[in-house]
């Protein structure tokens, strides 16, 4: 592969990906060259081992990389999540300056031109039972690959963790752009997660969302069952709200009425 082609294929990259592609060269020849386009201004440095590529005829100064790629590259076992995937998968509802991605290693946040990435550590015991990657997905996003959680893992992530997609207002409004669910990829994520107040909110929002993703009542009852026995907040952050009963949930009226439709 040549290097036009190699910055066709990764608008943005990182150096071990540069290295695997001119594996035919000598690590001194591929610094060589990357110093090369460097000063040419055709790639730039986004951080220690990161780059991205100008493409022809556009301003070196000008030009913005892909925030959604950057973020899919600052770990090698990098996801893209929350929010951020909710944008890959085309369902985001408002514009974010902050992207999220999943590690198994804590990251410290990183600013890049007034784009903020965090790192969100995977669950541990997803780490303890191997299964990081369940519910993952690669896909194309501005013609490069990246992983992404997909449809069902980011609908319970985000009711997990509201805070990273926005609050529970922005959850709803992409999760209610998805065109249908896949209830056996959604039940496989929850028990590998094996948290039971998540049944109980996925089984609350599901059950609010029936007509819309055809839920059936087995469904329903098989997320009953593993639902918590004491009383829990549908939202983390423990606000009040109306106790509902079969949930086991004090859900705010305010996500009960779904009050921003009239907006």
């Amino acid at each position: 592969m040549n290097y036009k082609e190699f910055f066709s294929k990764y608008p943005v990259f990182t150096l071990d990906e540069l290295r695997n592609a001119k594996k035919d060269k000598k690590e001194k020849s591929v610094y060589n060259s990357l110093k090369y386009y460097l000063q040419k201004g055709r790639v730039h440095n986004i951080k220690r081992g990161l780059y991205y590529v100008i493409p022809e005829g556009s301003s070196p100064d000008k030009f913005q990389p892909n925030s959604i790629l950057i973020a899919s590259q600052l770990s090698k076992d990098s996801a893209i999540s929350f929010h951020t995937a909710f944008e890959v998968l085309g369902y985001g509802h408002s514009i974010f300056h902050r992207f999220f991605y999943y590690s198994p290693r804590r990251k410290r946040n990183f600013n890049f031109r007034g784009e903020e990435f965090i790192c969100v550590k995977i669950p541990e015991k997803l780490k303890r039972k191997g299964l990081e990657m369940l519910g993952v997905d690669k896909k194309y996003f501005h013609n490069q690959q990246v992983k992404s959680t997909n449809r069902e893992r980011t609908l319970i992530d985000c009711l997990d963790r509201p805070e990273y997609a926005g609050g529970i207002e922005e959850v709803y409004r992409c999760i209610e752009k998805y065109p249908y669910l896949n209830f056996e990829k959604l039940l496989e994520y929850l028990y590998a997660r094996g948290k039971k107040i998540l049944f109980a909110r996925v089984g609350f929002f599901l059950e609010q969302h029936r007509e819309q993703f055809y839920v059936d009542k087995e469904l329903l009852e098989k997320l009953h069952k593993e639902q918590p026995s004491s009383i829990v907040y549908f939202d983390p952050k423990r606000r009040k709200g109306k106790f509902v009963k079969y949930w086991n949930l004090i859900v705010p009226e305010k996500i009960i009425l779904r009050e921003w439709e009239e907006f």
